[in-house]
């Protein structure tokens, strides 16, 4: 388990060691095994190395590899790269093929360890959102990254061959579905999204107003390079008046409160200002004068919720609506016949289920981006009156 050493930033996420252990890695580097999981498991993981060792590159046991880049990304350099077949079931686009990946799938397939990780532990099935699909645990074949030519966007550079990798391997893999809900899974996964979040690293943060994202932006693209824990998630230590202003008030359902406190809740990362460009794929803002882009751009932000999240609700009248900058989401109608709509498409050009009251309710297939934006501001500025407030659900 030499391998697993020279990446500091994995303690605590649980590991399958070749004997078929379950344990992690304390902040000393010590490996302590988990005595009780490893018994619950012991004959599973028996055969679950098996049946993987035997052909690694086949099956569904690998779901991503950890490797350090040459080139700095936003989290730094160790990074979290997706199996192809992964991506392409967080990340569904039609009309891709098995030999290829849309310029969106690739672009998704690299992430912090941390927020790949997060990634698998909260993907949901929208057939089955109750069943667990992924239990991520870090396995050393002590392979490099040579090892995975034909898994990689690129072709193979010398340095490849002395870059070590650690795979990440789906414990679920070979477990039958009725058999997922057993209480020793749920304690495995619950103690691998501990060490995962490791609390006592992260900073507590508010989010209220957009201008203090704004002025703050630019501190924390430099912070997220340095800190290995800048990119976690903070949602559980973090305030977000998402409802300060639209909650109770004309024109907004009594149910509103609810939904938007399920987003507000489910919010992945830090909300992004939005740009003049992202606006301007959608129609309602393509013949938009600059000037009142600005003022708009100014009062929006990009958000970000996982797979499964509630966005929008049948019946709700407000004055809000909601514009997929990436991902995937279904609309359910009355009848219940679904029906999907990716980013990209004509469909996304504009506010997704817009008329009021909302005839279907949204919820998000893949991790999502979105704006959120209010159409009394979007007036406001068309009428020349700047906005003294926010309108996006921010106070």
């Amino acid at each position: 388990m030499g391998t697993i050493k020279t990446f500091p930033g994995l303690s605590g996420f649980y590991v399958l060691t070749p004997e078929g252990q379950l344990g992690a890695y304390d902040q000393g580097g010590k490996f302590v095994v988990d005595a009780k999981l490893t018994k619950a498991f012991e004959d599973y993981n028996r055969r679950f190395l098996m049946a993987y060792l035997q052909n690694p590159a086949k099956g569904n046991f690998r779901l991503a590899i950890i490797h350090r880049t040459q080139e700095k990304r936003p989290w730094g350099s160790d990074t979290l790269l997706f199996d192809k077949n992964i991506v392409r079931r967080l990340y569904p686009m039609i009309g891709t093929t098995e030999l290829d990946l849309t310029a969106f799938q690739k672009k998704n397939r690299e992430k912090s360890i941390y927020r790949g990780m997060e990634i698998f532990l909260e993907y949901k099935d929208s057939s089955t959102p109750d069943m667990p699909v992924y239990c991520p645990v870090l396995y050393d074949r002590s392979t490099s990254l040579t090892d995975y030519a034909s898994d990689l966007d690129r072709t193979l550079i010398s340095d490849d061959r002395g870059t070590p990798v650690v795979e990440v391997l789906n414990m679920l893999a070979g477990i039958p579905i009725g058999r997922r809900y057993t209480p020793e899974i749920g304690i495995l996964k619950d103690k691998i999204y501990q060490g995962i979040i490791k609390k006592n690293m992260r900073k507590s943060e508010e989010f209220t107003i957009i201008g203090d994202i704004r002025r703050n932006a630019e501190h924390a693209k430099d912070e997220a390079a340095s800190d290995p824990y800048g990119d976690i998630d903070k949602r559980a230590e973090r305030q977000v008046t998402y409802l300060s202003k639209n909650s109770g008030q004309p024109g907004h359902s009594v149910g509103d409160s609810a939904l938007l406190n399920n987003i507000a809740s489910s919010l992945v990362g830090h909300p992004e200002p939005a740009d003049i460009d992202t606006l301007r794929i959608f129609s309602r803002f393509r013949d938009m004068g600059h000037d009142k882009l600005e003022l708009l751009v100014k009062q929006s932000l990009v958000y970000k919720v996982p797979p499964g999240t509630q966005l929008l609700e049948r019946g709700t009248n407000d004055t809000l609506n909601l514009y997929l900058v990436e991902g995937s989401v279904q609309l359910m109608a009355a009848d219940g016949v679904p029906k999907i709509i990716e980013s990209g498409t004509p469909a996304s050009s504009n506010p997704i289920s817009c008329l009021k009251p909302r005839m279907y309710t949204v919820s998000a297939i893949t991790r999502v981006a979105f704006l959120w934006i209010d159409d009394q501001l979007i007036e406001k500025i068309l009428q020349g009156k700047t906005p003294l407030q926010q309108f996006d659900g921010t106070a």
